[in-house]
C-alpha cells in the first residue's frame, strides 16, 4: 500500500543534509502526486530501497542547479557536469537516501539503499510499474530540487529473505 508519509523522511533528510553537507537553507513547497513515468527534470538522481519497504526515490533539478550544488560540494568551479561533478550529485542523493533510510528503520527493518544512478534529460521513462509518485519541491538559492517518492510496503519474499540472512553471516555470493 501506498502512504503519503512514506516521503517525511526524505524531506526531512533532505533538510538535514543540505544543511549540513552545502549549507543551504531549503525551503518545503506544496506536495502533489505524479502518475506520469517520465522525468521533468533535466538532472535526476535515482536511488532505489529495498525490504520491507521497496521502491525509488528521484532527486529531480535543472542542470544550473546540479553545478550549483557541485560546485558546494567539491569546492572547485564546474563548467559542465563530468563524471567528478556526476559523482557529487549523486553522494548528496545517497546522503539523503541513507538518512531517510534510518527514520524509516523503526518501522520498516531490513532496507537496503541501492547505489545511486543518474539520468540526464526531461521525458525520460523510469517505470515505478503502477506506483503512483508523491512529489515534493525543496526550494533554495541554488534552485528547486524536486523530491519525487514511489514505495510500497509490502513483505519481503521468502528468498530474499533467505540471502538476507545468508548476507548477515559474510558470505559473499558470486
Amino acid at each position: 500500500m501506498f502512504k503519503v508519509n512514506f516521503i517525511n523522511p526524505f524531506v526531512e533528510a533532505a533538510f538535514e543534509v543540505f544543511e549540513a553537507e552545502v549549507k543551504l537553507n531549503i525551503e518545503r513547497g506544496t506536495l502533489s502526486m505524479k502518475t506520469s513515468s517520465t522525468t521533468s527534470q533535466e538532472v535526476n538522481v535515482l536511488i532505489g530501497i529495498t525490504g520491507q519497504l521497496h521502491g525509488q526515490v528521484i532527486y529531480g533539478m535543472s542542470n544550473l542547479t546540479a553545478k550549483k550544488l557541485a560546485i558546494k560540494m567539491l569546492g572547485q568551479p564546474v563548467r559542465i557536469l563530468n563524471d567528478l561533478a556526476q559523482s557529487a550529485i549523486s553522494e548528496l542523493g545517497n546522503m539523503i537516501t541513507g538518512v531517510a533510510a534510518g527514520k524509516l528503520d523503526t518501522e520498516y527493518a531490513n532496507l537496503a539503499v541501492t547505489p545511486p544512478a543518474i539520468v540526464i534529460g526531461t521525458d525520460v521513462l523510469i517505470s515505478t510499474i503502477g506506483i503512483n509518485r508523491l512529489i515534493v519541491p525543496l526550494k533554495s538559492e541554488f534552485g528547486p530540487v524536486e523530491v519525487s517518492v514511489a514505495f510500497r510496503d509490502e513483505p519481503i519474499p521468502s528468498t530474499i529473505n533467505i540471502l538476507h540472512a545468508h548476507r548477515n553471516k559474510s558470505e559473499v555470493f558470486i
